[in-house]
């Protein structure tokens, strides 16, 4: 993390909490349900919502959200409280996957056209991974050309950039 910009790595901890504040408390349900067997009674369609609510509560760690907390009451109410094992890893799956991504920051002199970007997007997938995120900034510093930062990675194809190169050769 010590090559990131301040604003990745608060980002990430936003992440990590905000999953935490999930998925810790939707394990602990799982795990509960699991213990006590009431999955199939929960997914019982006869079975009224109001009870449904009652056999959850004390399954409910407390701290859950209550965002999280209708969550599991809304698997509940549509019978399907024996997907929870699954969403939880399809979630966990979807963090990792996002771990994953290289966020790809693109600044040129001037607006690209949405054209540009998708041919500059698809050559720098080839070159950084399909996993690759875009961010385009317009900074009329640089004078013209563009600069690529990918991870710790920075391509500099400036006017900017291949000016102070050739002052540096110059010296």
């Amino acid at each position: 993390m010590a090559n990131e910009r301040p604003s990745q790595v608060y980002a990430q901890v936003v992440f990590d909490q905000a999953m935490a504040s999930w998925l810790d408390p939707l394990k602990a349900v799982a795990a509960a349900l699991a213990k006590s067997g009431l999955t199939q009674q929960l997914d019982d369609a006869g079975l009224a919502f109001p009870k449904k609510q009652e056999l959850l509560r004390p399954l409910l760690p407390a701290n859950a959200t209550g965002e999280v907390q209708n969550f599991i009451f809304l698997l509940a109410s549509k019978n399907e409280i024996h997907l929870l094992p699954e969403v939880i890893h399809a979630v966990e799956a979807y963090a990792q996957r996002s771990a994953s991504v290289v966020m790809t920051q693109v600044t040129s002199a001037v607006p690209l056209t949405d054209s540009e970007k998708r041919t500059m997007e698809t050559q720098l997938r080839k070159q950084f991974g399909a996993d690759a995120a875009f961010e385009y900034a317009v900074d009329p510093a640089i004078l013209g050309g563009i600069v690529v930062r990918a991870g710790d990675k920075v391509i500099d194809g400036s006017v900017a950039g291949k000016l102070a190169a050739l002052k540096e050769k110059l010296k």
